[in-house]
């Protein structure tokens, strides 16, 4: 290829670039329901107080049930960058950040598949990762470290195509990572799992430099995973929150299903393509996608991590496999793209307008957060006054709103700082054991409660002596108690709607 004069290998690579990355970043970017999540206000408020007071909390700030209780507040820089952007940008402005973490990650991961797939397995490869992604399209800290996940491990493969360790600057990524979401361990498993891998294809007499140049590399990384706030804490914190018993209460730490899911579905079709050609995987390589597979059996949410993981270490097999005699690996595409860049000006003026429309769209578009299952704006907006500062048992997946709100709530998602004991007692009085409602509200003094309609209490507080409901809509049901109206200022009541 002459310098001057783009291909048409060229021009395909960077539309199919182009078009990934912002259809990644168009669909999060108005899609809504990334807000369904009630965790997003307790970590918007995190960010808010690091930034008000400068440091990183040790200790709950937010519920008046576990307040000053130890916290390690593991994705503490996601959530300054989340307030950050909700400070300046509103709604609008948060659901960018996420919008471009999306197309990030998806730009990183169309590079490595272009360079082994042909367009339109690399095209079918994305729709498989749009799949296994759909149900962690929410704005949490998770969906930012997904594109730090995708480039620390296509960083490995490439030292390992170039048979020599990753660079010692590669544990910078590993320091942002470790302190944006617990995620930073599959990455120090990754390194550990790609630096056996080399040692076992060395040659003897290289082995002891494959040890000490790997090794190096495994400590620097190290060393940077524990330059956090919390420290060992940190490093240790995900596995402590792996053995929590609380965890089979929780629908995204519950084990995966196959019947009827994505999964199913990936399994099954992903199975059709290996089978239907001799593919082979190196053995390292396939054990780290059992592992994946494994977790994600244990947990559901850890299928957005066996997705990515697969999409992106299966990309050289299947290339390989299906290459029928055309160059693998392909040219990379951002050195052909530096030198045809005058060329190629005006289709990335092209895309870099539709990222600019797009996010301008957002920016000036009245846009607010709307009510859902974890959100029920419009119902605590009719709290009736001189509440807020009452004693409340929430539902588990409000907490998060009352929080942002400034209320504090009884729980919220950090069920990790809560506890496997009050966690699960907690459950158990949210599926109807009177016994324990009565023995919560003995020693907490409940004001009032707010709970999803179709929550076991709700019904118990109907019919409750001492209790009454205020309001119901479709996402919340608010009931006060006598001994908090007494005290509260009063005003025309409204009418509850059933």
């Amino acid at each position: 290829m002459s310098k001057g004069n783009a291909s048409e290998a060229d021009l395909s690579d960077i539309a199919f670039l182009l078009l990934t990355s912002f259809a990644a970043f168009a669909f999060v970017t108005v899609l809504s329901s990334a807000f369904a999540d009630g965790d997003t206000g307790w970590h918007i408020a995190t960010g808010q107080w690091i930034a008000a007071h400068g440091i990183v909390p040790r200790t709950d700030p937010f519920s008046f049930s576990a307040r000053g209780h130890p916290w390690v507040a593991h994705e503490w820089l996601s959530e300054l960058l989340m307030y950050g952007a909700w400070r300046y940008g509103g709604w609008g402005g948060l659901i960018l950040l996420f919008g471009t973490a999306s197309a990030a990650l998806y730009a990183i991961v169309a590079l490595h598949l272009r360079r082994w797939q042909r367009l339109g397995a690399a095209g079918l490869m994305m729709i498989y990762l749009s799949i296994g992604l759909a149900q962690s399209l929410l704005a949490r800290p998770h969906l930012l470290a997904l594109p730090m996940l995708a480039a620390w491990l296509i960083a490995l493969l490439r030292a390992r195509e170039r048979e020599r360790a990753p660079p010692l600057a590669l544990a910078i990524l590993m320091l942002v990572w470790a302190n944006a979401h617990g995620s930073f361990v599959f990455g120090l498993a990754l390194a550990g799992g790609l630096g056996l891998e080399a040692l076992v294809a060395a040659a003897p007499g290289d082995r002891l430099r494959v040890i000490r140049q790997w090794g190096l590399f495994g400590i620097v990384s190290l060393a940077a995973a524990m330059a956090t706030p919390a420290g060992l804490d940190g490093l240790l914190y995900p596995f402590y929150v792996n053995n929590l018993s609380l965890l089979s209460l929780i629908s995204e730490w519950r084990p995966a299903g196959l019947t009827a899911s994505s999964l199913e579905i990936l399994l099954l079709s992903g199975l059709f393509f290996l089978f239907l050609r001799p593919v082979r995987i190196p053995v390292m390589r396939l054990l780290i996608l059992l592992a994946a597979l494994h977790i994600t059996f244990e947990h559901v949410r850890n299928q957005m991590v066996l997705v990515t993981l697969a999409t992106i270490l299966l990309a050289e097999p299947l290339g390989r496999a299906w290459a029928e005699g055309a160059e693998r690996p392909r040219p990379a595409l951002l050195p052909r793209l530096w030198a045809e860049r005058r060329e190629l000006a005006p289709l990335l003026a092209v895309g870099l307008l539709l990222f600019a429309g797009t996010a301008t769209y957002r920016l000036i578009t009245p846009f607010d957060r709307p009510d859902s299952y974890g959100v029920p704006i419009t119902a605590l907006r009719n709290l009736p006054p001189g509440l807020r500062d009452k004693p409340v048992f929430n539902e588990y997946s409000f907490g998060g709103l009352l929080a942002f709100e400034g209320i504090a709530p009884f729980i919220d998602g950090r069920s990790d700082m809560y506890g496997d004991a009050f966690t699960t007692d907690y459950f158990k009085i949210a599926n109807g054991d009177a016994a324990r409602w009565k023995a919560a509200e003995a020693r907490w003094k409940f004001g009032w409660t707010i709970l999803p309609p179709d929550n076991a209490l709700v019904k118990i507080l109907d019919g409750e002596p001492g209790w009454r409901r205020v309001y119901a809509d479709k996402w919340a049901v608010i009931h006060i108690s006598d001994r908090a109206r007494a005290t509260a200022p009063t005003r025309p009541d409204k009418p509850a709607s059933r």
